[in-house]
């Protein structure tokens, strides 16, 4: 919740796009707020899920061999991105 109230994304989606499906034909207020308790069960579905297959995976991701990929990988894009802007003319 801190973080989604401390995200400048999310009151931009709150503010610009939600009201966008809101059902017509309910009061304004009504619609907000089940569209504001069906983002926050979402939201809630999505980081629980996610906690739940990491929590499964722990004994895999904690391998030494699997924590240094990321790293890795992250360091080639990030050259190859480096050598692209360095060879690209201007």
């Amino acid at each position: 919740m801190v973080s989604n109230v401390l995200n400048p994304k999310i009151a931009g989606f709150c503010t610009g796009l939600l009201p966008t499906p809101a059902p017509p034909r309910l009061p304004a207020t009504l619609a907000m707020t089940l569209l504001v308790v069906l983002h926050a069960a979402l939201t809630l579905a999505w980081t629980g899920s996610c906690v739940f297959l990491l929590s499964k995976g722990e004994r895999t991701l904690e391998k030494p061999r699997i924590r240094r990929a990321p790293g890795r990988t992250t360091g080639v894009v990030l050259s190859g991105f480096g050598l692209a802007v360095a060879t690209a003319s201007v």
